[in-house]
């Protein structure tokens, strides 16, 4: 790795570099993490805002506790091939950009702690199906189970069910209304059930 003037190098990027890279005190790994910061720097900004659209701070904290992460992970991520890196990148945004609204939705719940009629809708009877198998099986498994359901329905249900996203984060991410993707949600998890149904059924007949 050719050696570098970091001063310089910033001055031509215009970019200011997170403290996590600052405070590195080995030479070498500081150099190597300046730049990947700097090559996929707008990268990361740019996975950020498919959460925090209008929210600059939360995308500018989101990136900064991704670098932070990389930071950590720095012989991982050497080790990481070329043209695998940005992947790799990609996902420690994304992570760490899902544990933040996780964060905000715990936030919200604990401000809003008296049960409003939503969240009291929300605890299943014995009698509802869809939030029986959603409760007791994981949805990843279930998913990979059933091909037949499109990748938009998939994504949907998890975003729901396994990112625990709210309804409107997740009508942002989708481009639509609220309304829009709480309906989605429902007909993806009805397609699911009825896909689940009859391919017990099958299994019944065939026994």
């Amino acid at each position: 790795m050719q050696n570098i003037d970091l001063k310089k190098l910033m001055e031509l990027s215009g970019a200011t570099l997170p403290l996590s890279i600052l405070v590195i005190e080995n030479d070498e790994d500081r150099q190597f993490l300046t730049e990947m910061y700097l090559q996929y720097r707008p990268l990361m900004y740019k996975i950020a805002s498919q959460f925090f659209r209008d929210n600059y701070a939360e995308m500018e904290d989101a990136v900064g506790g991704a670098v932070e992460r990389l930071c950590k992970k720095c012989e991982t991520l050497k080790q990481v091939e070329c043209n695998k890196r940005a992947s790799y990148i990609v996902s420690t945004v994304r992570n760490v950009c899902l544990s933040r609204l996780r964060e905000i939705g715990r936030q919200r719940r604990n401000r809003d702690y008296a049960p409003d009629a939503e969240a009291v809708g929300s605890v299943p009877s014995p009698e509802d199906i869809q939030g029986i198998v959603f409760d007791r099986v994981f949805a990843s498994d279930l998913l990979g189970a059933f091909p037949e359901l499109s990748e938009k329905d998939k994504d949907l249900i998890r975003l729901r069910h396994m990112d625990l996203l709210g309804y409107d984060v997740i009508a942002q991410q989708m481009g639509i209304t609220e309304i829009a993707a709480r309906t989605a949600v429902s007909r993806a998890k009805s397609k699911l059930e009825r896909l689940a149904m009859n391919k017990k059924r099958v299994e019944n007949d065939e026994g």
